[in-house]
């Protein structure tokens, strides 16, 4: 068993154009919500304005919102579901636009359910929109505003995201305030519409009643037009028994052996492509692309002895297909990539499938024109599996050090996201290294790489018994950091469940601006046979490893609001919970709370449960757009 406070950490050099890496990390959310705020509605005089100049209904460029000093505010008479079927809670997640409040007010106009507070008509408003980002439910409100909801009790947690709506550009000011039994547990401070959306994520277990408050921000209530985005009562049980484990995950199985692929692809012109394809040769791509032209491949099939789809400057779209590795059959070789492109023009990864490949390794970013990023989103991975072959259709043993998702000197690129993906890998069926690795890698200060609200699961040494295999989670970070381009950094990572994933599940090792914060972390500390993963080390680690040897390239790291329950297991069958290692981190890591009781392999198919009631929610479907 290893040393509390051992850290493994293999920086790894550039194989077949192919890899790097390091270690990982984030936190999920479960809910039970019930709020009684005091209805009050509070309207500062404005300016009588002429007639021609009074706010227009649904008028989406903001320029009425300027308000006459009449009192135009609202109180709910009913529920607020006279339209909709009042729903109870359900065991699991629920979203709360759904939901009837109990008490209700707004500064102006009536509270909207999933759409923008518009004007002071009924149904006026607009889509929910926060710096550009939908939302297809929540509540759109007016300050000064409330609403209360009788939970009994059955949640865990609340979450949401809150900001101004774009119909009122960049003005308007507002703070938003969480109660949970006349409990402030929550202050967004003064938002106007040029901030961010910042995200709720609070503890309402056992809470009866939770309320929603939007007061004005001490100015007037001139476009004062607030967004509560996706609100979800996470983790909801509805019975006075326990909610029972999940059944082990199973994700999407391979397609029926009667789909017929043709030999390689060879793509050179831009355009849409759908068909099965295969290669059994490790040497050549399912899909060679060679051409920067557009390219859009969707609806496929692919599988591979090889990478399944390879290419250089692309500009590239895959999207709702499935693809499968097989082994190569050469002696130390590992099954090919599912995505494997070079000095990328533009990605998009999107409601894919896949099964014993390699990931996706993205190496330096070539994108000049608007709009052109990398999106890794709601795709299923199952088994990323690195482990070498010997040449007669097993393994020998050792492994090639390999991601679902690996961004290798991605360097300063505003707009990248991983998010809503679900990788679960199984022991004895796959080995990797990080799930998700970001090496000399890079967002910018104004437009932060996002990885979000993913469900990663299992990271395991070829040889179980191996007490030194280093994969994990989420690892920021990783790279040489001679100088400021090549040092990673500018990454939120967040709303991620991250489970039994040996070494660590989130670590921050180099670079500055980093943020992993509101993540689930749990491993029971075992594998799924109830042996004890050998593995096994740390929850979250903070840990400068160029610390006195290079250039100060480390500042701005913090680690906060995260739920950790890493357990290490005794030689003598007791546990003890090795949730943080912070060598280098000190006031910016803070509140981060610890697994109440014991993480057991029963907890961990909680969890993924938990990620499905999560996933189903929030409107997610892998497989259609």
């Amino acid at each position: 068993m290893l040393e509390a406070k051992t850290i493994k950490h293999t920086s790894i050099s550039k194989g077949n154009s192919m890899s790097h890496s390091t270690r990982s990390a984030l936190s999920l959310t479960a809910l039970a919500l019930t709020l009684t705020l005091a209805a009050c509605s509070q309207q500062n005089a404005a300016p009588q304005l002429p007639a021609e100049q009074q706010p227009q209904a649904d008028q989406r460029d903001g320029s009425q919102f300027i308000y006459d000093g009449t009192d135009h505010s609202w109180v709910s008479s009913d529920n607020g579901l006279t339209d909709l079927k009042s729903q109870d809670l359900k065991a699991g997640n629920n979203a709360l636009s759904n939901e009837p409040w109990t008490a209700a007010t707004s500064g102006w106009g009536p509270i909207e359910r999933n759409m923008s507070n518009g004007e002071k008509g009924s149904k006026d408003g607009g889509k929910l929109l926060i710096q550009g980002k939908g939302y297809d439910s929540g509540f759109g409100v007016h300050s000064n505003s409330s609403m209360t909801f009788n939970l009994e009790g059955k949640c865990s947690r609340f979450t949401s995201d809150v900001g101004m709506d774009d119909e009122v550009g960049s003005r308007g000011s507002v703070i938003f305030q969480v109660y949970a039994d006349g409990k402030k547990l929550f202050d967004s401070g003064k938002m106007t519409g040029a901030d961010k959306a910042k995200t709720v994520n609070v503890d309402v277990l056992g809470r009866k009643e939770l309320k929603l408050v939007v007061i004005n921000a001490g100015d007037n209530i001139d476009y004062d037009h607030a967004n509560w985005g996706g609100p979800v009562l996470v983790d909801c049980n509805v019975s006075s028994k326990p909610t029972p484990p999940a059944a082990a995950p199973s994700p999407t199985p391979p397609p029926s052996n009667n789909v017929k692929y043709s030999g390689p692809l060879v793509i050179t012109k831009g355009g849409t492509y759908r068909g099965n394809w295969e290669s059994l040769d490790p040497r050549v791509p399912a899909v060679y692309i060679k051409t920067s032209e557009p390219v859009v491949i969707e609806g496929s099939n692919m599988r591979g002895r090889g990478e399944l789809i390879r290419g250089w400057f692309v500009n590239l779209t895959v999207r709702n297909s499935n693809g499968y590795g097989m082994n190569p059959n050469v002696a130390g070789r590992p099954a090919g990539r599912f995505i494997a492109v070079e000095e990328v023009r533009s990605l998009r990864v999107e409601n894919n499938y896949m099964e014993g490949t390699t990931g996706i390794y993205v190496n330096e970013f070539d994108g000049k024109g608007a709009g052109q990023t990398i999106k890794i989103l709601r795709n299923k991975a199952k088994n990323i599996d690195g482990r070498r072959s010997d040449g007669k259709g097993g393994y020998n043993g050792e492994r090639y050090r390999v991601q679902f998702a690996q961004l290798a000197k991605v360097r300063s690129v505003p707009g990248i996201e991983i998010a809503w993906n679900e990788v679960i890998n199984e022991p004895g069926k796959s080995s990797l290294e990080e799930n998700i690795n970001l090496y000399s890698t890079s967002g910018t200060s104004s437009s932060r790489i996002q990885i979000h609200d993913n469900y990663i699961q299992g990271a395991f040494a070829v040889d179980l018994s191996d007490s030194s295999y280093s994969g994990g989670g989420i690892m920021l970070g990783d790279g040489p950091e001679r100088n400021m381009n090549e040092a990673g950094g500018y990454v939120d990572v967040y709303n991620n469940q991250i489970v039994s994933t040996s070494n660590q599940g989130i670590g921050i090792a180099g670079g500055h601006n980093h943020r992993v914060f509101n993540n689930r972390v749990l491993s029971s500390g075992r594998l799924p046979t109830g042996e004890v993963n050998q593995s096994q080390n740390v929850g979250i680690y903070v840990w400068d490893i160029h610390k006195g040897k290079l250039i100060n390239t480390w500042f701005n790291n913090t680690v906060y609001n995260n739920v950790i329950g890493w357990t290490r297991v005794n030689s003598n069958n007791s546990t003890w919970l090795n949730n943080t290692w912070l060598p280098d981190c000190t006031s910016t890591c803070y509140n981060n709370k610890s697994w109440s009781g014991a993480v057991t392999l029963d907890t961990e198919k909680q969890e993924y449960q938990l990620w499905q009631s999560k996933f189903r929610a929030a409107g997610m479907s892998v497989g259609s757009n």
